[in-house]
Parts: structure tokens; C-alpha cells; sequence
């Protein structure tokens, strides 16, 4: 991070958070800049990278667990902090790819703070980071259907179609067509039906991961 002024992107679909934080940065000297969703933020750190990506988990049309898997592997540089209300504690919920966690409603805003102040040096967020899966967007599916799937590739970055049988299957392996890189898919439910590790119970709707680990 720049020993100048610190450059922040808030992301989050409520408004109201989202005036909150901005004007708490702002009156510390900080430049703030906000985004609604996934595809926002990645439209405003086009624009000018940010310093630090504090981010919402659970947002319409991109979520927080895509938009960190894609900053993580594009943007590596930036300092990055996941917030949700569907998780307590300060630990990193397993899979997402952040280097420090803000429990919405059960934290101070002094705590993020403390937080940004604890993640600045960039060796340290690197000699901590642990693997994260790539998210891609999950499909409703009904047990004993089939459903089809586009997987990108972390290897070669091309996309292909791959089939899910049911909900009930929970971990599976695909083999790139490309490049004949495997990898393995696991299902995860929406937030509703996370327990605290991030990893629930099969739904009807689920979310697959791609785990091609990144740093």
C-alpha cells in the first residue's frame, strides 16, 4: 500500500452502509470510492486500482465471493477485506479470497479499522494468504436432472460446457477439454443455508467451485 493517501473501494448493494463507511474514510483523509455490486467494482478498479477492496459478500448480479476470486487473481496487490452479516468472528470464512474479515452488525467500525491498519504491510498479506477457489455463479437444479454448466479454465482461460447430474452430488472432477488440466467442482449452498465454515447443506440452487488454488 502507498504511503500517500489511501485509495479505497467500498462495495456493497446497501446505500445506506455504503454513505456510512465512505464518509468515516473520507473525514480520515482517505479517497473512497463505492461500486453496487461485482461488475461495478471491477468497472471502477479499471478506471484506477485501488489500495484497498473492502467488500460485501452477498450482492445481485456479481457476488463479493466472485468479485474477491477475481481480484485476488487479477489484482493481487490490493489489500482486501470481506464483510458480511452471515458470518461472526474475525476469521477469513473458508474460500473466500481476502486477506481480513468485517462481521457486519456485530462489529465496530473502529474494528475495521484496527483491521486496514493490520493488513497494510503487503509481505505480511502475502505470507498469509492461503489457497482460494475460483466462484463461478451456481444453477438450480432438481435431484436425478441434468444441468449444464460453463467452466473457465485456470489454466488456459478458455470456457466449456460441463454437465451436473443432482444436487446431492457434492464434490466431482472435471477434465479441461483444452488442455487437459483437471479440476475439481465442488457445490456449495446459498448464504441462507451456510453454516459458519461456508459449506452447507444441498439445495436446490447451488454455487460451484472451481478450487484451481491462487495467490
Amino acid at each position: 500500500m502507498r504511503n500517500e493517501v489511501t485509495d479505497i473501494l467500498v462495495v456493497d448493494d446497501n446505500p445506506l452502509l455504503v454513505t456510512v463507511i465512505s464518509e468515516i474514510f473520507k473525514e480520515c483523509g482517505c479517497i473512497v470510492r463505492t461500486a453496487s455490486d461485482g461488475f461495478a467494482a471491477l468497472a471502477t478498479i479499471r478506471d484506477r486500482v485501488p489500495d484497498i477492496l473492502i467488500s460485501d459478500l452477498n450482492m445481485p448480479r456479481m457476488s463479493g465471493f466472485e468479485l474477491l476470486s477475481i481480484v485476488r487473481r487479477r489484482f493481487p496487490a490490493i489489500a482486501v477485506i470481506a464483510m458480511s452479516g452471515a458470518y461472526s468472528g474475525a476469521a477469513v470464512p473458508q474460500g473466500v479470497a481476502a486477506d481480513a474479515f468485517y462481521a457486519k452488525g456485530s462489529s465496530s467500525v473502529a474494528q475495521l479499522f484496527e483491521i486496514l491498519c493490520a493488513i497494510k504491510d503487503e509481505a505480511t498479506r502475502y505470507s498469509v494468504r492461503v489457497a482460494a477457489p475460483i466462484w463461478i455463479p451456481g444453477v438450480p437444479i432438481d435431484r436425478g436432472c441434468l444441468a449444464t454448466i460453463a467452466v473457465a479454465c485456470p489454466e488456459c482461460f478458455r470456457t466449456f460446457p460441463h454437465r451436473l447430474h443432482d444436487a446431492k452430488l457434492l464434490r466431482t472432477e472435471c477434465c479441461c477439454p483444452h488442455c487437459h488440466h483437471m479440476m475439481q467442482l465442488a457445490m456449495v449452498t446459498p448464504t441462507a443455508d451456510m453454516n459458519q465454515t461456508g459449506f452447507g447443506i444441498p439445495a436446490r440452487t447451488v454455487r460451484i467451485t472451481v478450487p484451481a488454488y491462487i495467490r
